[in-house]
């Protein structure tokens, strides 16, 4: 059974984390709670991608372009969700994702860190704080590339019926009142067609 996750809007980070069971991932919400996944940090990523129907391929390849990234380019999957990469931990085995994730919307504050390894802190909405091995002036950067990636994104709007018909082509608002008069007419010929 798969678990089920927090609406992007609501997620403040996507954190990888060692477990009994292995390798798991903790989604922490903009209120303070964790949601706990036995699922790969990089599976969680594409289930959010697939959620929102995003092509994450073309997203990395867009964001790529604008913020001249090769690897670790932000993710700006949804509204309210950009996700920002930032190294949270050291890998036990080689080929350990190391990478999580913070919400660039959910970010309040960057601050050194004195305890090390970790440099720097990440304070999200929540008053959840995400040690980081980067300096606050790497996830700093990460930010502002952000920033970059969120201009660059396709803009992801509900489509409403009268947002899609005030779009189309050729579209006339006072037509509409005549085209469903004609749509009427027509079912009332083939209803009557269909009894003869």
């Amino acid at each position: 059974m798969t678990q089920s996750l927090p609406a992007p809007a609501r997620i403040a980070a996507i954190v990888p984390r060692y477990s009994a069971c292995g390798d798991s991932t903790v989604i922490f919400s903009n209120d303070g709670n964790a949601t706990i996944l036995k699922s790969r940090i990089r599976a969680v990523i594409r289930r959010l991608a697939q959620c929102g129907a995003v092509d994450l391929a073309a997203l990395k390849t867009k964001t790529r372009a604008a913020t001249q990234r090769a690897i670790l380019e932000p993710l700006p999957l949804a509204p309210g969700l950009i996700l920002v990469p930032v190294k949270v931990r050291q890998p036990r085995v080689a080929g350990d994702v190391t990478t999580g994730y913070v919400n660039f919307h959910a970010v309040t504050t960057v601050c050194s860190n004195k305890n090390k390894p970790y440099q720097a802190t990440v304070q999200l909405a929540g008053k959840t704080e995400i040690p980081v091995l980067w300096t606050a002036a790497t996830v700093n950067r990460q930010l502002t590339l952000a920033r970059l990636a969120a201009t660059a994104a396709p803009a992801i709007q509900p489509v409403t019926a009268g947002a899609f018909r005030e779009s189309f082509p050729g579209y006339e608002p006072e037509l509409l009142t005549l085209a469903a008069k004609l749509v009427d007419i027509f079912n009332d010929i083939l209803s009557m067609k269909l009894r003869q």
